[in-house]
């Protein structure tokens, strides 16, 4: 087993802080063998607190990851910023200046805040921004992505690519698998291969997700993209490519058998559904198409292949359905996703505490958290999210409706069965947005490095506790990383 580093490195960091008078200046250095070998960042694109609270209280035990060491991060896009006050005074303030995911997900992964619709790239564009991917295979290390929507969607995308838009998928899905934004086309084919920003060498080493053309890859995958995967599969250097196929089911099994074989060095997997995305797992646990794996298998799969790499490797996994379900306002789809992303959490904790792998919480650090909360969930309208949810069982799920004029969702008790919210009616659960809003989500964080998170800490809320930027999650990273092993 490794050294542990963590005392060590946090004293030296608070030396560093009082030396440059701030936070944002700090920098670590230590021994070639002290840095992690492993980093493991899971995001529930839209999971916040309430969503959280749900699935726990559906599920009646806690979350995987519960009792790992918590803060929470704010998740204002460019030029805006977290107001504690006002959060908890203003009911409306949370709508206000909220983060998309490509926003959310450049400031995680690279450090700097910038505006919404961009992938790795400045709020203006100008500025091309190196990520903690890049950063990681500098270092000789390996790279993947696993997620249950397209494999260039906004939080995948900034991970892997850097682009002018989030929409322009075809550039970003190139730039993810072949290191070239333009490896299968150009604008003289679609204009989805614009905003790119030059090559990333190396790129990716595995990109298992959704968007396979032959279920809707509407802006994300063409048939390019899938033919060019598909001629190269198993040549020297090439991904080993398995895709969702008609009547085939199984598609975890095959897609683990496929990572198990020691020749694999590189995978990609490209599945669909309605959407482009997996389809919808329920709270029941039905719903899940055997055509297409699960996020868990997907993850288990990226470990196995990246668990070969000799420097250690980064992985990125996402829930990206779980933000779709918050969108529309229907808890039994978003709980179903947020359920399947504890398996996936879950099957990192496994592999962690594997002993066949070479994992080790001293060597390996895991981060749960998400890129901004969707749909404001609440204990009922207009009320703060700082009470508890109504009871979350099969019952209530059954309850939940749309309340009348107003295009939001919500579970209560209709006595009289007229669509609306009447006083005296009792409200289980309620949907006050249909879009993103500006509040604090949780991060959690085990393994090496995790007492380094109090050195970012930034504000503190009055509700929530400490929190800090999701800028700040980058920071954390790099420190972990360590120098280069080269």
């Amino acid at each position: 087993m490794k050294r542990r580093w963590l005392v060590g490195g946090l004293a030296a960091i608070l030396l560093l802080l009082i030396w440059t008078g701030g936070r944002r200046h700090v920098r670590i250095s230590r021994e070639p063998g002290a840095a992690a070998r492993h980093v493991i960042i899971l995001i529930g694109d839209g999971f916040g607190a309430k969503h959280l609270e749900a699935a726990e209280k559906f599920r009646r035990s806690p979350a995987p990851f519960s009792g790992w060491p918590r803060t929470w991060s704010a998740t204002c896009a460019a030029r805006g910023s977290y107001d504690p006050h006002l959060a908890w005074s203003d009911f409306d303030y949370a709508a206000e200046g909220a983060t998309d995911s490509a926003a959310a997900a450049t400031a995680m992964f690279t450090g700097h805040k910038t505006g919404n619709g961009r992938i790795s790239v400045s709020a203006d564009a100008s500025d091309r921004l190196m990520t903690l991917a890049e950063t990681a295979r500098r270092q000789g290390m390996a790279a993947g992505v696993v997620t249950s929507v397209e494999i260039s969607d906004a939080t995948s995308g900034a991970w892997m690519a850097h682009n002018d838009r989030r929409s322009n998928g075809f550039a970003i899905a190139d730039e993810g698998l072949w290191g070239d934004p333009g490896a299968t086309g150009g604008l003289r084919d679609s204009p989805f291969y614009g905003g790119g920003h030059g090559p990333t060498e190396p790129p990716m080493d595995v990109v298992i997700g959704c968007g396979h053309p032959d279920w809707d890859g509407r802006h994300f995958v063409n048939g390019a993209i899938r033919n060019k995967l598909a001629r190269e599969s198993g040549l020297s250097g090439a991904f080993l490519y398995l895709e969702r196929r008609i009547g085939e089911g199984e598609a975890g099994a095959r897609l683990l058998s496929a990572a198990a074989k020691p020749s694999t060095t590189r995978l990609a997997g490209l599945y669909g559904g309605p959407g482009g995305r997996l389809d919808y797992r329920l709270a029941d646990g039905s719903g899940a198409n055997p055509e297409n794996p699960t996020l868990a298998e997907m993850t288990r799969a990226a470990l196995a292949v990246l668990g070969r790499a000799p420097e250690g490797f980064v992985l990125l996994v996402e829930g990206g359905a779980i933000d779709h379900a918050a969108h529309d306002g229907f808890m039994d789809q978003m709980l179903g996703e947020a359920l399947d992303f504890f398996d996936a959490v879950q099957a990192v904790a496994d592999w962690v505490d594997d002993p066949e792998s070479d994992a080790t919480w001293d060597n390996t650090l895991v981060v749960v958290t998400a890129d901004h909360e969707t749909g404001y969930l609440t204990a009922g309208p207009d009320v703060f999210p700082d009470r508890p949810l109504g009871a979350v069982d099969a019952r209530t799920l059954s309850l939940e409706k749309g309340v009348s004029g107003t295009g939001l969702r919500a579970s209560w008790e209709d006595g009289n069965r007229n669509d609306q919210i009447d006083p005296g009616e009792p409200v289980h659960w309620c949907w006050n947005l249909t879009g993103h809003t500006n509040g604090l989500v949780p991060l959690f964080a085990r393994g090496a490095g995790e007492t380094l998170v109090g050195v970012f800490v930034s504000g503190r809320d009055p509700v929530r506790g400490d929190f800090f930027q999701n800028t700040d999650l980058f920071r954390l990273v790099e420190c972990v990383l360590g120098p280069a092993r080269r």
